[in-house]
């Protein structure tokens, strides 16, 4: 018998303006998120003002860095993603990589700041440092109920039970309609929104069906023929 899943955990990642200045950048970083098998639970496009970047930074207050971090997550577009997984916080953060770049580039080449990172401010990703951090900075989605979605849609997206919504561009756990395909599972009646970074182009979701009428594991972006 095979043991339960674990709940999932959730953590908030930020794309930095340096990162979202250059497309394909957001779209190497959105791959390897979907590579790494994080499921997007929201996701969207943000301009952070100087106030509120000081109260999401305030705990650097103080510190020399701190003004020029404010600022220059003030100075442009930005995206965000709240993202679960088994290990969301500790994963996200070992995929980002060491928050100096030049460190990153020499001990980590292959994570997100060693081959994008620019200068230890413009380091191309933020990550929540723990699980009581991700619930703080998941201020970004004002809109999003943390406890009702661990009451509601945790439990189904844990067993497997995985659903793109066209409609909000994200995975949850409302039904969707799919269609049997011979030698190739479900294909789930899913279009890319052409919003969310690297979504363009990406092809439709082929994967095994759990039960009859239901999806098994749904990752846009991501083909899985069975």
């Amino acid at each position: 018998m095979a043991a339960p899943a674990r709940r999932l955990q959730l953590t908030l990642a930020l794309l930095k303006p340096d990162a979202v200045a250059h497309p394909l950048v957001c779209e190497a970083v959105h791959a390897a998120i979907l590579r790494h098998r994080f499921l997007i639970v929201r996701a969207k496009e943000v301009r952070c003002g100087a106030e509120q970047s000081r109260r999401f930074y305030r705990e650097h207050a103080g510190r020399f860095f701190y003004q020029r971090l404010v600022e220059f997550m003030a100075s442009g577009p930005m995206w965000a993603y709240i993202l679960a997984h088994e290990n969301a916080v500790p994963l996200w953060r070992s995929l980002m990589g060491p928050t100096k770049v030049f460190r990153a580039r020499h001990s980590d080449p292959d994570s997100i700041r060693g081959a994008y990172g620019l200068t230890d401010t413009r380091n191309t990703t933020h990550g929540s440092d723990s699980p009581a951090s991700a619930s703080r900075e998941i201020v970004f989605f004002p809109e999003f109920d943390e406890q009702r979605w661990y009451e509601q849609e945790e439990p189904r997206l844990r067993r497997g039970r995985l659903f793109q919504s066209a409609q909000e561009r994200l995975l949850g756990a409302q039904p969707a309609q799919v269609t049997p395909v011979a030698g190739q599972g479900v294909v789930l009646a899913w279009q890319p929104c052409g919003h969310c970074p690297g979504a363009a182009g990406t092809e439709l979701c082929c994967v095994p069906g759990s039960e009859e009428g239901e999806s098994s594991v749904v990752l846009p972006g991501t083909r899985l023929v069975v």
